[in-house]
């Protein structure tokens, strides 16, 4: 049985790594979304359809730009954390508002109970 070289591996791992970024993000992005919430890039793009391209809460495509590659980033996988079911697609902004409120819906029903109490024609204007 042949042995392996260790080095040898991790020089040649190195070398692709470098020469295959295209592949690498791919890879890496597939690798993530199935390791991290057990589903497929293709059930991703499903997902994406059937949303119609735009976040599950705000109806709106994603607009957050990612700083390491300067594009627009792709919706955010929405999970829950106890069992870890996807439940959709979000957009940056809404996804870490759900992470604020800790995906507690009384907390965030008291959330729109305060906003509703004091809605725009409730609060005075701020003293100049």
């Amino acid at each position: 049985m042949p042995t392996r070289d260790k080095t040898k591996a991790a020089i040649q791992w190195k070398r692709w790594y470098k020469n295959n970024k295209e592949k690498r993000k791919q890879y890496d992005s597939e690798w993530q979304l199935f390791y991290k919430y057990g589903i497929t890039r293709d059930e991703f793009k499903q997902m994406l359809e059937n949303q119609k391209g735009v976040c599950a809460i705000c109806k709106q495509p994603e607009t957050a730009i990612d700083k390491r590659s300067g594009l627009i980033r792709q919706l955010a996988v929405d999970h829950c954390h106890s069992t870890g079911k996807v439940r959709g697609l979000l957009c940056t902004h809404c996804n870490h508002g759900l992470g604020k409120f800790k995906d507690n819906v009384n907390l965030l029903q008291t959330a729109i109970n305060y906003l509703s109490n004091y809605s725009s024609n409730t609060i005075r204007e701020k003293k100049k």
